[in-house]
């Protein structure tokens, strides 16, 4: 998957979120795919899993001190990503690398973060647009 300006909420630290985390999941699958030893693949997706808590506590915590009032649900979008992720770090500890391990990562990247990026993010990059705050910070 490649980033493009479709996936950009207009706001510079989460886009830049969202292009690492792009990143760290195409490693993911370019690791996966590729039959790296089990160890580089448990790394990257471990390094995939902090980086995804950090995204998410960071873009929670924006929310949070901006009053946006979609917070909640968007708090809950995010748990389900961390049980997909956690489900996806279990069928590893079981299966190792196999194909349906690539299949579930490309099929989350495909679907949830394109999909989560574009419909979810991209309303609070609206809602901070539409009001003038700029987020200098996280």
């Amino acid at each position: 998957m490649q980033w493009d300006e479709s996936l950009s909420i207009g706001v510079a630290l989460i886009d830049n979120q969202h292009k690492e985390w792009v990143q760290r999941f195409n490693e993911v699958a370019a690791a996966i795919q590729s039959g790296e030893a089990p160890n580089r693949v448990m790394e990257t997706l471990d390094f995939l899993f902090e980086y995804t808590q950090f995204h998410f506590e960071a873009e929670e915590r924006c929310m949070a001190d901006t009053k946006y009032p979609e917070l909640d649900d968007h708090k809950q979008r995010h748990e389900e990503l961390r049980k997909t992720l956690k489900n996806l770090e279990q069928d590893f500890d079981e299966e190792g690398v196999a194909p349906t391990l690539a299949h579930a990562i490309d099929t989350l990247l495909s679907k949830w973060l394109v999909q989560h990026i574009r419909e979810v993010d991209q309303r609070f990059g609206a809602f901070l647009q539409e009001r003038g705050i700029v987020v200098s910070h996280i």
